[in-house]
Parts: C-alpha cells; structure tokens; sequence
C-alpha cells in the first residue's frame, strides 16, 4: 500500500502571502521614503492637522516587516514546498505537531485505539479537526504545535488549512489501519503454519568395494 500525505492547502498558502504583501509594502515605506504613508496622511488629515511620525511607529513598522516578512516567507515556501502535516502507511502514522525544524510524531497502528474527525470551537470560530486516539501509552508531546488534546489520549489536529477535509483523512487513515491490522494476521498465521521442510534425499546405499 501506497503512502497516504495529507499537506497544507495551496490556495490558502497563497492568499497567506497575499495578505501579508501589502502590510510588507507599507512598513518598507514607512521605513524608508513614506511616500506612500504621506499621500494618505494628506488625505485623511486636514493641512492644519498633519499628524507627524514619532519614533513608535518606526518600532510598529520594524514589528510589522518583521511579523508579515516572516509569514510571507512561511507560505512561500509551504508553495514550494509542501509540509506533509499527516502522511500514514502500514507501519504507522505521521503527525507534524511537533516543533518546527523537528521530526514528525511517530505512532504505530498497535498504539492507535480510534480515529475520528470533529468540529471545535475557540474564540467563536469553529475549525475541523481529526482527532486521534492513542492506547496508553505516553507520546511526550505536552505541548503540540497546531493541535491540542481534547483529553489526556486524544489529540485534535487543525485542518483548516489543509488539501484534504478532516473527514476524509480520518476514513483513509482507518482503512490503512484495518489493513496494517489484516496483514499483521495474516503473517502471524502463515507463522503458526509453519514452513513446510524441504523432502528428504534418500542417501546412496554403502557397498563393499
């Protein structure tokens, strides 16, 4: 069986660094020539009340590159190159919730007890989530980057931002699971059968010579 990779959305990655291109022009301009922040400073304020630039809104436009420079770059490169956020096949299961720049959480299927997909809220928002279930058993994961944990087993991963709906990963991932546990017995019984032995060679009679 093939391996299963669910990555982030293409789309999104793009309007991410959509959003984030003009707050990067405006903060360069703030920066360096304010053209731009000055036409619009003599738009919205009368002659007799031009409002000057102090030295916070140069911390706020350095803030401002820095935090939309960084998301820019981020969705540029899941374009290029696309985060695998949840790739399965029948050794396991992969869960990028780890820190960035580290290794996939790894969970073999014998650690799996159910998959399921739901809704959650925060703040008024509700997102998708595929939550995971694991036997009992410590993943040492306290603190998991883009999921949380519903309780002490299971973990909820976001997939708002994702190309496959949460719904759908959870189905695929039982199916991989249902035949990581199918071919487990099947090879457990081609074990108890037992390897059948090679015959016999009848050995060549002695004779005097």
């Amino acid at each position: 069986m093939s391996e299963f990779v669910v990555r982030r959305s293409a789309w999104r990655m793009w309007l991410t660094s959509l959003v984030a291109t003009p707050l990067i022009v405006m903060a360069t301009d703030v920066l360096t020539q304010r053209r731009i922040t000055n036409s619009l400073r003599d738009l919205l304020f009368r002659p007799d009340d031009t409002q000057l630039f102090e030295f916070r809104d140069v911390v706020w436009a350095w803030a401002i590159l820095l935090v939309a420079g960084g998301v820019a770059i981020w969705a540029l490169r899941e374009l290029i190159v696309p985060t695998k956020v949840v790739s399965a096949d029948l050794s396991g299961v992969r869960l990028q919730v780890t820190a960035p720049f580290r290794k996939p959480l790894f969970v073999a299927w014998s650690d799996v007890e159910d998959i399921g997909s739901a809704t959650v809220e925060d703040e008024g928002d509700t997102f998708p989530v595929l939550w995971i279930r694991f036997a009992e058993i410590d993943v040492g994961l306290p603190e998991p980057w883009s999921a949380r944990w519903m309780d002490e087993r299971t973990l909820a991963l976001m997939g708002s931002d994702w190309d496959t709906d949460p719904i759908d990963v959870a189905k695929r991932l039982a199916d991989i699971a249902i035949g990581a546990a199918t071919a487990e017995e099947e090879l457990l019984e081609t074990s108890d059968r037992g390897v059948p032995e090679p015959p016999g060679v009848d050995e060549p009679d002695g004779g005097e010579t």
